[in-house]
């Protein structure tokens, strides 16, 4: 069976996307507490909560927490052997004490969360855990909203070339490359030149060879 909690948040703002998890755990009480600290982190969406381990590759959870009491490895790797490696989820081993822990859980997941430190303490794991994965996905999402003529102008911008420059060697007109440069800004929310060059070095758009080439 499984339930849904939609939790309350603050609106996070436009583009911004929340994040949705998968509890499978037998106890209610680590199950419900669970629920309750991810509901206090930022951007949460929906919690699936379930006892079920198929419930892995039936919902589009972002993070999916499975108490390792109520499977095996082989039942776990049975569930993600058909999710490719980029779609699948950040799995989290919810365990009662280390000695509970077998070395064939350690490919299937990314992390462990003993249950029974305070709750300062798994905040504390939890919250580096999901920022870490939120801040590669929005570089990822920014990237992949400028087209490939839109990254290449902004690898000349990046260089200090002018936009007259950027035109003749890319045979357009100066107006396009500077309506380019409008949507770039506007994309990236970047309005300085240093700004864009540090973004280019940054998602290797450009890298410093690229400076004693030019």
């Amino acid at each position: 069976m499984l339930s849904v909690k939609n939790t309350k948040y603050i609106n996070p703002g436009i583009g911004m996307r929340q994040t949705d998890y998968l509890i499978i755990c037998e106890s209610y009480i680590y199950k419900t507490g669970l629920r309750f600290l991810l509901e206090e982190m930022e951007n949460t969406g929906k919690i699936y909560l379930s006892e079920d381990i198929s419930q892995i590759r039936k919902t589009n959870a972002d993070y999916i927490f499975v108490d390792i009491e109520i499977a095996t490895p082989e039942e776990v790797d049975n569930q993600l052997v058909d999710i490719p490696m980029i779609e699948r989820p950040t799995m989290i081993a919810l365990i009662h004490q280390q000695e509970s822990w077998n070395d064939d859980f350690s490919p299937l997941f990314s992390y462990t969360l003993d249950m029974s430190q305070p709750k300062s303490e798994i905040l504390q794991l939890l919250q580096p855990i999901i920022q870490k994965k939120r801040d590669k996905e929005d570089t990822s999402a920014k990237e992949d909203r400028l087209s490939e003529r839109e990254k290449n102008i902004l690898r000349h911008v990046a260089l200090g070339h002018t936009n007259k420059e950027i035109a003749d060697k890319l045979f357009i007109s100066t107006h396009t490359v500077i309506t380019h440069r409008k949507n770039i800004t506007r994309k990236l929310g970047i309005k300085t030149v240093s700004g864009l060059t540090v973004y280019a070095i940054l998602n290797h758009l450009i890298d410093m060879d690229d400076f004693q080439k030019d």
